[in-house]
């Protein structure tokens, strides 16, 4: 028996849509090779002769085989997998004659279904997935009927039941089955992801994210929010600069030691960060976090740091202050925070000193400082390229740039001035999303401030950028008429007409891949003890159990269901027989399960000559009720009014 033409049609089809989603992730090679193998197989459906054989399939798969050799090496990683996978699909379908075949091209499908969400894990992958899912379940169907069509109602719906009742058993399993942190979640690629803030700064490093419009993190506040110009996301603190960038290498003993908790107050801030992976150890909180969520630690510098690079959807319930200071300062710190280097050009030595000169008082040069970049600076998306000593060059030559270029800068003036001072890097601002109720932070928000130390006062905040940009601060960038060596674009005023219809539409997709990172991509294991906790299910051994039971209890009423239906499916002339048949079963005996309505007619007539008028006309109706066009109530009420 041949595979039937539509269903080849169908998995041709299905294969397309498989092959899709790689074309961004895979060389181009393997992705037009798999589509010419599909093609060459719906050629075939016209021209059977093109059809190969075996000899012809075997050089060309081993030749295949050793190309994915080449190109990958021995690595069986997500790459090498995915391109083996769609080329043996294109070589098993033109291979396949039998409906057997057509089975396992069918079940190495659903395998190759996996493979997009090792490139990507968002919501409209997942339905995309869903709906080729469909499809097989469909080709299945197909496949072990006697349907030569595949615009087949009963058998579209019969693939739509199979789905659904999947669904209650995906859930058990989603829920309870123990989460790993393991290869799955760390395949897709780190170099595919956003960098944002790096572990270096220097005075162009920022400018650049500011042409991305990619969601770095999201926050949904628990209290009243604060004002833009007071959302400063604290990243990353720097110390060490060797003139030219900032580099994160503080030592391991004084700068990872954990940090006292500040004391809880009334006006603390509340709120949940969903983190995007970026491949860093740190965290970003609101600017002061007052304690560490799990499975973070709070740094002396008051940093979130995590034990391992995040490279997954993870979300956190933090705590921040806006009345909190840090005071304390070690002579090691000081030591960090004062430290000028050797090749800092002369001119700024001059400049800092003679405010030194001017007022020893701290607080007033660091005003001074503020004044002297507001007069005489331009903030720009567009600076001019900076040489070996980039402080210099930009305080006295092009004294245009964005905001690492004051941030560097300022900072390099106040060491020298004997103010200890060190680098933040992380975020300021954020969109507020009104459909779904939290704060967007994207990689264009990302932003460069310094803290100083004075005696009096500890750890402040000083942010340069405010002073020669306050827009900056107040308002968001806008990437989207952001361009290269363009004016920086702001946004200032909220849209009207057409474009507040286009925002909307934005906000509801942003808040659809919010809830469903939250909920799915956000469920790893910290997640999942917290959440099951509540039911009193405390390690992955109750899970398992757990999970066994639910997993049986759902087999058993999906089978109850379907033995329930099956039992309501006879039509009512079918339930007149057989309630007759039960009826007189003591008479006439048992309606044996081989047994035929005309041979149990037949023997009634047998047992009963004095009723073969009576139950011959019965025989006659039930048999055109079912192979016929006889009313049904003719038979319904026959049997009703006949007796023995």
């Amino acid at each position: 028996m041949l595979i039937k033409p539509n269903l080849i049609k169908l998995l041709i089809a299905i294969g397309v849509l498989l092959i899709i989603p790689h074309i961004a992730g895979l060389p181009t090679s393997f992705i037009l090779i798999a589509f010419a193998l599909l093609a060459w197989r719906a050629l075939t459906l016209w021209m059977p002769k093109v059809l190969p054989n075996k000899w012809l399939l075997l050089p060309l798969s081993i030749g295949l085989g050793f190309f994915v050799l080449k190109t990958y090496g021995m690595s069986l990683g997500r790459d090498a997998s995915s391109s083996l996978l769609i080329l043996l699909m294109g070589l098993k379908l033109l291979e396949s004659r039998t409906p057997r075949d057509a089975q396992a091209v069918i079940y190495m499908s659903f395998f190759i279904l996996i493979t997009p969400f090792l490139f990507e894990q968002q919501i409209m992958v997942a339905l995309y997935t869903l709906f080729i899912f469909y499809l097989l379940l469909l080709a299945l169907v197909i496949n072990n009927s006697q349907s030569t069509s595949l615009i087949n109602p009963p058998l579209l719906r019969l693939s739509g039941l199979v789905l659904l009742q999947a669904f209650p058993l995906m859930l058990i399993f989603f829920v309870l089955f123990p989460r790993m942190i393991g290869p799955l979640w760390a395949m897709p690629d780190e170099q595919s992801a956003v960098s944002g803030i790096s572990n270096t700064i220097n005075p162009g490093s920022v400018s650049n994210l500011a042409l991305s419009d990619e969601t770095a993190f999201r926050v949904r506040f628990n209290s009243p929010a604060p004002q833009q110009k007071d959302l400063y996301w604290r990243g990353p603190v720097f110390w060490e600069t060797n003139g030219q960038s900032w580099t994160l290498t503080p030592p391991k003993k004084d700068s990872f030691e954990q940090a006292t908790p500040l004391a809880k107050q009334n006006s603390d801030i509340h709120y949940t960060l969903m983190m995007e992976p970026h491949h860093q150890f740190w965290l970003y909180a609101l600017d002061l976090p007052a304690a560490a969520p799990k499975t973070a630690r709070l740094t002396h510098d008051h940093q979130l740091v995590l034990a391992n690079k995040l490279s997954r959807n993870i979300s956190f319930d933090i705590r921040s202050t806006t009345q909190g200071v840090i005071t304390e300062l070690s002579d090691d710190d000081l030591k960090r925070a004062l430290k000028v280097p050797d090749n800092t050009d002369p001119r700024t030595l001059a400049l800092a000193n003679s405010w030194v000169k001017k007022s020893p008082d701290k607080s007033a040069i660091v005003k001074r400082a503020l004044l002297f970049f507001n007069n005489e600076f331009y903030y720009t998306l567009k600076p001019p390229s900076l040489g070996k000593n980039p402080v210099a060059e930009f305080l006295f030559e092009t004294k245009r740039g964005f905001c690492g270029h004051f941030a560097t800068s300022f900072a390099t003036l106040m060491r020298i001035a004997g103010i200890p001072t060190r680098l933040i890097g992380g975020y300021q601002g954020g969109v507020y999303n009104k459909v779904g109720g939290f704060y967007n932070i994207r990689q264009a928000d990302a932003h460069v401030w310094t803290e100083v130390w004075l005696a009096d006062k500890g750890w402040l905040r000083v942010d340069p950028t405010a002073a020669i940009a306050p827009n900056r601060i107040e308002h968001s960038l806008d990437p989207s008429l952001q361009r290269i060596n363009s004016d920086i674009n702001f946004l200032l005023n909220p849209p009207e007409g057409i474009q507040e219809w286009i925002q909307q539409i934005k906000w509801g997709i942003n808040s659809f891949d919010y809830y469903w990172q939250n909920a799915v991509l956000a469920y790893g294991p910290e997640k999942q003890l917290d959440f099951l906790s509540g039911f009193g299910i405390l390690d992955w051994v109750d899970m398992v159990k757990w999970l066994a039971i639910l997993s049986v209890l759902t087999l058993i009423i999906f089978l109850s269901v379907i033995l329930i239906r099956q039992n309501q499916t006879h039509d009512p002339v079918q339930k007149a027989y057989l309630a007759f048949c039960k009826r007189y079963a003591k008479k006439l005996g048992m309606h044996l399960p081989h047994e035929t309505a005309t041979d149990y007619f037949n023997r009634a007539i047998m047992n009963y000559p004095e009723k073969t008028e009576q139950l011959k006309t019965l025989k006659v109706l039930y048999l055109n009720t079912r192979y016929g066009k006889a009313a049904e109530q003719v038979f319904i009420q026959g049997v009703k009014h006949f007796k023995l």
